[in-house]
C-alpha cells in the first residue's frame, strides 16, 4: 500500500484523538402570541378637549423591526401625558393607525389606536 492511502485515515484518526467537534447551535427561540378575546370597554366621556400634543423627541429604534407608537393624552380625572415608545408590529407589513380623541355629543371619547 502506498503512503498516500494511509493519510486520509491517519488524518482522521487524529482529529478523532486530538478532540475535534463540530459546534452546533441551537435554533433561536420563537414566541408564538395568540391573540385573546376582544374586550370593548364602556366609551368614557370627558368633558373637557385634550390639550395639542406634546412634541416627543424619536430616540433611535432598538432594531430595524420597531416602529414608533407616539405618545397621547390620557384622561386620569385629568390630562396625562403618556409618552410615546417603540413597539413591534405583529405580524410582518404591519403598521400603526393612531388612536385619536373624537368629539361627540356627549363629549370627548378616545377612540383606540390599532395595528393595521
Amino acid at each position: 500500500m502506498s503512503k498516500q492511502r494511509w493519510v486520509v485515515p491517519i488524518l482522521a484518526v487524529g482529529c478523532v484523538l486530538a478532540g475535534c467537534t463540530a459546534v452546533v447551535r441551537p435554533a433561536p427561540a420563537v414566541a408564538v402570541v395568540r391573540p385573546g378575546p376582544v374586550v370593548v370597554e364602556e366609551e368614557r366621556y370627558v368633558m373637557h378637549a385634550p390639550p395639542p400634543p406634546r412634541e416627543e423627541v424619536i430616540v433611535a429604534a432598538p432594531s430595524p423591526a420597531h416602529v414608533w407608537v407616539q405618545g397621547r393624552w390620557a384622561w386620569r380625572n385629568g390630562w396625562a401625558w403618556l409618552p410615546g415608545h417603540w413597539a413591534v408590529p405583529p405580524r410582518a407589513r404591519a403598521h400603526w393607525v393612531p388612536g385619536y380623541w373624537d368629539s361627540r355629543p356627549r363629549g370627548w371619547v378616545w377612540v383606540e389606536g390599532r395595528w393595521g
